[in-house]
């Protein structure tokens, strides 16, 4: 079964060379935060979906930072998919190369409101000693990349959170702007203010991604130095502060301020978040 699963995947790269040529230049703008790693729950071994092989393998290397070729390497063999029912009956993806932290990749896709058309969120992640040495799947680097693993102590250079439109036989239209965190929020005078109060970076709110087309931006404060301040984007009692939900609408990914409860159901972990109202009740999602 294991040699099957391996042919299957060398035919699928193999059939996956038809890709744009890759550019070179300098990504346009900082990356956006990524995840610690994507959630899992049903996830089965298997070759990647040739859509996702596709779509990971035609991104250009100033989008991700990794070559074509390490990307390639990350197909090979069995990934982990995990199946998610879309909204329109369609069946969506959770595609990653290892569960946990230690992933090179992963890809979420949906379905648009229109065949030809699907959306996807991508992170994809290298190596620092690989950059380092002399792996040929490193051999065409990225200033970004160096510029990364050259703070002492990172592991691994990161593409960040990047968003794609693709409407069949058509390059993929990079959308990652459309997803980026509240300005308000993630401005760099009040990321200051958050790092001067011993709060995190802002980080992406993953908890529904692998059910449902959406996930959020939030900035975490330290248990014990929680947040006074009435701004609106503060909730959770203090402990959070909220930078926007991001939805696929079935055409584009859009960032909404609020969100129906059966976009962000009640956490069972976090009971106190859902009505009735107390302190740590969470306005943005509307019942």
């Amino acid at each position: 079964m294991r040699i099957r699963s391996l042919l299957l995947s060398f035919s699928l790269l193999t059939g996956c060379t038809s890709v744009p040529a890759i550019s070179t230049e300098a990504p346009a703008a900082e990356p956006l935060p990524g995840l610690a790693y994507p959630n899992l729950e049903t996830a089965k071994a298997m070759p990647a979906p040739s859509a996702i092989a596709r779509l990971l393998l035609s991104l250009p290397v100033h989008d991700v930072f990794a070559s074509q070729e390490l990307r390639r390497r990350y197909l090979q063999g069995d990934v982990l998919v995990q199946e998610v029912h879309g909204q329109t009956g369609s069946k969506d993806y959770l595609v990653t190369d290892h569960e946990g932290a230690w992933y090179g990749f992963w890809v979420r896709s949906f379905h648009g409101t229109r065949p030809e058309l699907t959306g996807y969120l991508v992170e994809v992640r290298g190596e620092c000693a690989g950059l380092r040495g002399t792996d040929p799947a490193y051999a065409a680097p990225l200033a970004e990349a160096k510029r990364q693993c050259g703070v002492t102590g990172t592991r691994h250079f990161d593409s960040g959170l990047r968003a794609y439109r693709v409407v069949d036989g058509q390059p993929p239209e990079d959308v990652t702007a459309s997803i980026a965190p509240d300005p308000a929020v993630s401005s760099k005078a009040m990321l200051e203010h958050y790092a001067s109060v011993g709060a995190s970076e802002v980080f992406a709110l993953d908890d529904n991604l692998h059910q449902l087309p959406v996930f959020r931006w939030v900035v975490e404060f330290d248990p014990e130095n929680t947040s006074t301040s009435t701004d609106p984007p503060i909730f959770d009692g203090g402990h959070h502060a909220h930078a926007g939900f991001v939805v696929w609408d079935g055409e584009r990914f859009e960032r909404r301020t609020t969100v129906p409860r059966a976009l962000w159901p009640c956490r069972v972990s976090r009971p106190e978040e859902c009505p009735p109202r107390s302190p740590y009740e969470d306005q943005f999602v509307i019942d």
